[in-house]
């Protein structure tokens, strides 16, 4: 099983959310623990991977050696990726 950590740039993300969106966001992220690779994608050119949570997505570091999945950020499509 994995660990889940967050960023403080996405913990930010979430304290602006309504709740409601911030537990749906946390369910999916905390359901990487068991199956990593079940919901994400790789990002082209990167080592990093994807998730797709409704109109927002999570950009993801895979740490197979540690066992850890660290949250880099959280936001919508159209800025996430700068």
């Amino acid at each position: 099983m994995y660990s889940v950590e967050l960023s403080e740039d996405s913990k930010k993300f979430l304290k602006k959310l309504d709740k409601h969106e911030a537990d749906i966001l946390l369910n999916k992220i905390y359901s990487l623990k068991e199956n990593p690779h079940r919901y994400l994608k790789r990002l082209q050119g990167e080592k990093l991977w994807r998730m797709r949570v409704r109109d927002y997505r999570v950009i993801v570091d895979v740490i197979i050696s540690k066992n850890k999945i660290f949250i880099i950020r959280i936001g919508k499509r159209c800025n996430v990726y700068d």
